[in-house]
């Protein structure tokens, strides 16, 4: 095994002797291969650990110096996103996010709440305009329709029937019917420990 070799390698990547020995013998002494195959499996080990795809992943370990920890708690404190595609990039829009019974936030490694544009929130509007009225839970106030510009609070229960009506919209456009399936998934995620979804309008 070339020292000199070794020492190149260790000089560009933070490896102990037995893994830089490892991927110059699998890679004929390459370098440049090695560097390759080393930031390789550290990309995909962030895809995974922070469940996203391979592009966000490279761009989160540039951005932080191919710091794989850095990376990971980046792409987490990232706000999701749910959107058909179709709209404008808006600020305006719906922030939905879990709460527990006591009105808290559920802490969790990775940002829980997501946004969706008022243009792609309008083609599920109806479901959610469609359970009132509904009880507050924190003043026992009688709300009798949905609030487009407040806080709207929906139990477990009346979220799992936002669910089922959500699931029944039927759209010829295929980016529509990806994004139904994208809300009714994190509703799910969500509703498997969440006490109440809070929808809150930012118009």
């Amino acid at each position: 095994m070339d020292n000199e070799k070794i020492k190149l390698l260790r000089s560009k990547i933070a490896v102990p002797l037995n893994v830089a020995v490892e991927l110059l013998k699998k890679n004929n002494n390459d370098v440049l291969l090695c560097e390759q195959e080393f930031h390789d499996i550290n990309i995909q080990t962030i895809s995974q650990k922070a469940e996203c795809d391979y592009k966000t992943a490279n761009e989160s370990y540039a951005l932080c110096n191919y710091d794989i920890v850095k990376a990971i708690e980046r792409i987490n404190q990232k706000q999701v996103i749910i959107t058909t595609g179709n709209t404008t990039d808006s600020k305006i829009g719906f922030v939905l996010w879990p709460e527990n019974a006591a009105g808290e936030f559920y802490k969790t490694t990775k940002r829980n709440d997501v946004f969706i544009h008022t243009e792609d929130f309008d083609i599920i509007l109806k479901e959610f305009q469609s359970v009132f009225p509904l009880k507050n839970p924190w003043n026992n106030d009688i709300e009798d329709k949905f609030d487009p510009i407040g806080n709207n609070f929906f139990d477990n229960k009346t979220c799992r029937i936002i669910v089922e009506k959500i699931s029944h919209i039927k759209k010829d456009d295929e980016k529509v019917q990806f994004f139904l399936k994208e809300v009714t998934n994190w509703l799910d995620d969500k509703l498997t420990y969440a006490d109440y979804i809070v929808v809150y309008g930012n118009l």
